[in-house]
């Protein structure tokens, strides 16, 4: 059997001995028989069987999954904001080669390119607009 001392306490004998106890989980073979037998010793140590002993380790093993987890998720949210700043530099870049692009052929004297990106339609109209019958 297991027992969790729950807090530091020292037992007394009657012959002049000491036993301190420490916190933590011990197992039953590590106090001695007299320990055991002291009027103190159930304050302060309680019997824990071996459900209970792997609930403690399962919650401990959670509790260091957590923190894991929580250092990957602060990891990727700070990848994330790099990944969006390049996009953002990359679209900027885009806009601007395009822009340089038209200079460039207006002054050649040819049309200017069509510049506007067909995916980017955010007024609606033309999402929305139905198709005129054509008139014979």
């Amino acid at each position: 059997m297991k027992y969790v001392v729950s807090g530091g306490a020292t037992l007394s004998f009657a012959d002049g001995t000491k036993f301190e106890l420490l916190q933590g989980i011990y197992d039953g073979s590590f106090f001695p028989g007299n320990v055991k037998d002291h009027w103190a010793f159930k304050a302060y140590a309680k019997p824990l069987d071996e459900s209970e002993l792997a609930e403690e380790q399962n919650a401990e093993d959670l509790a260091a999954s957590l923190v894991l987890l929580a250092e990957e998720n602060n990891t990727l949210k700070a990848q994330l904001v790099v990944h969006e700043n390049t996009i953002t530099e990359q679209g900027n870049e885009i806009t601007s080669l395009k822009a340089q692009l038209d200079a460039a052929l207006a002054a050649a004297g040819g049309k200017p390119a069509d510049t506007t990106d067909k995916t980017e339609n955010t007024g609606g109209d033309a999402k929305n607009a139905k198709k005129q019958q054509a008139s014979n």
